[in-house]
């Protein structure tokens, strides 16, 4: 989540595609009742926003769960 929310612009390149493997190989293993804690405590909204932009790319279903997510407790930042 930190590196999500504010990746330097030589670093971003290098952001997204750890995060893009993370969640291909671990996406069953994140557990999002952390990132709502995170949230419900008004932190990280623009890095859970950009975790759904990056697993909008790799995996669909997932990112539906981030939807709801951020319905939940969030907001969507355009």
């Amino acid at each position: 989540m930190e590196s999500l929310y504010n990746p330097g612009l030589i670093n971003t390149g290098y952001v997204t595609e750890l995060v893009k493997r993370t969640i291909r190989e671990r996406k069953d293993d994140l557990d999002l009742t952390v990132r709502e804690k995170i949230l419900r405590k008004n932190k990280h909204h623009s890095s859970i926003n950009r975790l759904y932009k990056i697993a909008q790319s790799v995996d669909p279903v997932f990112a539906d769960r981030i939807k709801a997510l951020i319905k939940k407790v969030s907001y969507f930042i355009i």
